[in-house]
């Protein structure tokens, strides 16, 4: 799974817009937050999307990360124009080319390989959230309290049932899978709190 250099400088750039935005207002009285938001951003943003390029890749598909412009742009006047209250983190998102190559021919990926590439995403958020759960209470560091935080509502912009988010594709495949990854969002932000 190589990265092209397009991409790697399309992820730098909508990584450090998402730390930005998730880290805005606070960061300016507390910088610490900044690191923070960089170790949550690092991991949840970035393994976010290459599960989805892992998945389309073992479905047999090519994929890659572009970044919208547009949705950065969007994100950083919603944060600074609500004082941080409002977060909108579609800086990207990862492009599959929906036809592979079998022994019938080309082959067009179905609702069920779209929904299962679309939950790689955030079922990743959800792993990590609990990663960082466990640090933070083997640790009690409160920065590994607020990286679990920004996986869980990663995890759950993403599952917003609304075209183009992650939600939209799994929901179309399965009601059931995107109840159960709802479910655990819901469990992760009650243990959370």
């Amino acid at each position: 799974m190589r990265l092209h250099k397009d991409e790697i400088k399309d992820m730098l750039l909508a990584s450090a817009a998402l730390i930005f935005i998730f880290s805005y207002p606070e960061f300016l009285s507390q910088p610490s937050l900044l690191f923070a938001s960089a170790m949550a951003i690092a991991s949840g943003f970035v393994l976010h999307e290459l599960a989805h390029r892992f998945v389309a890749n073992k479905f047999g598909v090519t994929a890659r990360f572009a970044m919208w412009k547009e949705g950065l742009a969007i994100a950083l006047i919603l944060a600074i124009a609500t004082n941080g209250s409002f977060v909108f983190a579609a800086p990207g998102a990862v492009m599959i080319n929906s036809v592979r190559f079998s022994l019938r021919g080309l082959v067009a990926l179905g609702k069920k390989e779209y929904g299962i590439i679309s939950a790689a995403g955030p079922v990743t958020n959800l792993f990590l959230a609990a990663a960082f759960a466990l640090l933070h209470s083997s640790t009690a560091d409160n920065l590994f309290l607020y990286a679990a935080h920004v996986n869980v509502s990663l995890a759950l912009f993403n599952m917003i049932p609304i075209p183009p988010l992650d939600g939209s594709k799994v929901i179309s495949w399965s009601l059931a899978v995107w109840a159960v990854i709802i479910a655990a969002i819901a469990l992760f932000r009650i243990f959370l709190a």
